[in-house]
């Protein structure tokens, strides 16, 4: 007995020093931003991996800032809407709870995460898309409903974030990053994502070629979809919570590049989209920026204003639907930009794309001939 007792206290004594090294040392780097340990250049400054555990950061950051305005939506609500917007400065703080490929059922779930630690939650703006309400869309694996509708890390998170081993690898990576000055993807304290140097990591029409591609070929998205009940039940919900709790609620379609809508025409998802529009406005009226019109028929080129690939638009965009949405120096924002649908309007406006639509398809032919090159 003598033996093991001496065994166990070397062990100890050789185990628990090492173990608080390295806690002490993820503490510090703190590579997800979820300890809210002060950012040091040189060492921590570029959090470059907290764009692989958005869901993990984000729902700690908006119980630490209490968000009056909140902006849900997939990765193109997370790049291109600010919550420094001037037209929500008398709703601050607002945050960007943007999410990286989510369905709807996670949106409302950190929709209700935020309002669960922020009863005084004023406006909800909402960024849908299509691939959003596909039934083959599951949950994303860094998503858990047990960190939601808490203030704080659960026990087991805290040991992830501190004494596994990815996390000793993510800090070694945030050191490096920030010694090189190495970064791609950044987050501000608001939630947005940004681009560090704002300057593309390839060119732009590659990235066309690969957001066309990814999406047409992954699974969840366009490669097979169904329209989903029970992802047309949860924003219903959404719409209900913000009706009895008096809270402002905007909702639009992203605006994604023109040929992105294209994309769903070579894989035959155009008149689901359609019906989507149809099913949405049964349940709320909700801002229409996609299609043909002035933003998203920019030119595909290297220097594009507009978007940084074909899914994802810019803050310039974002600040324009913003403009739009809330009535904000409105003589900004291109007149063919955003509308209203309504279960009145809604036949007329569909009718009107498909206008749009053959008259920019027989004025860009060879963006037409790219997405069907890319077909699989």
């Amino acid at each position: 007995m003598k033996k093991y007792s001496r065994f166990n206290m070397t062990f100890l004594a050789v185990t628990l020093p090492c173990l608080v090294t390295v806690g002490l040392f993820n503490l510090t780097i703190d590579p997800y931003g979820v300890i809210d340990s002060p950012e040091i250049p040189r060492l921590n400054k570029l959090r470059t991996q907290k764009f692989h555990n958005v869901r993990l950061f984000k729902a700690i950051d908006v119980t630490r800032v209490e968000p009056k305005t909140l902006l849900l939506g997939s990765s193109r609500t997370d790049l291109g809407l600010d919550p420094e917007h001037p037209a929500l400065e008398n709703e601050q703080p607002a945050y960007n709870l943007g999410l990286v490929g989510p369905n709807l059922y996670e949106v409302k779930r950190y929709f209700e995460h935020a309002l669960a630690n922020q009863p005084e939650l004023k406006t909800v703006v909402i960024g849908i898309d299509l691939f959003m309400f596909n039934e083959y869309k599951i949950n994303e694996v860094d998503f858990s409903e047990d960190r939601l509708e808490k203030e704080s890390l659960t026990a087991q998170e805290l040991l992830n974030v501190t004494l596994s081993t990815s996390a000793i690898e993510s800090s070694a990576i945030t050191i490096q990053s920030s010694m090189d000055s190495d970064a791609y993807y950044l987050y501000r304290p608001d939630g947005m994502r940004y681009v560090y140097g704002n300057e593309p990591n390839e060119p732009i029409p590659k990235k066309f070629r690969g957001s066309i591609k990814g999406l047409r070929q992954s699974e969840g998205y366009y490669k097979k979809y169904q329209l989903s009940e029970k992802f047309l039940g949860n924003l219903q919900e959404i719409v209900d919570i913000c009706k009895r709790q008096n809270i402002e609620l905007q909702i639009f379609i992203s605006p994604s590049h023109a040929s992105q809508w294209e994309n769903l025409r070579v894989a035959e998802l155009w008149p689901v989209f359609e019906e989507w529009k149809r099913r949405l406005v049964k349940i709320t009226p909700v801002w229409d920026f996609s299609g043909y019109n002035s933003i998203t028929t920019e030119t595909i080129s290297k220097d594009m204003k507009n978007y940084w690939d074909s899914s994802h638009y810019r803050k310039e965009v974002g600040d324009l639907v913003l403009n739009r949405i809330f009535d904000y120096q409105e003589d900004k924002v291109p007149a063919d930009f955003g509308i209203l649908l309504t279960q009145e309007n809604i036949e007329s406006h569909l009718a009107e794309i498909n206008a749009q639509q053959e008259v920019w398809a027989s004025n860009n032919p060879d963006v037409v001939k790219l997405v069907e090159s890319l077909q699989p």
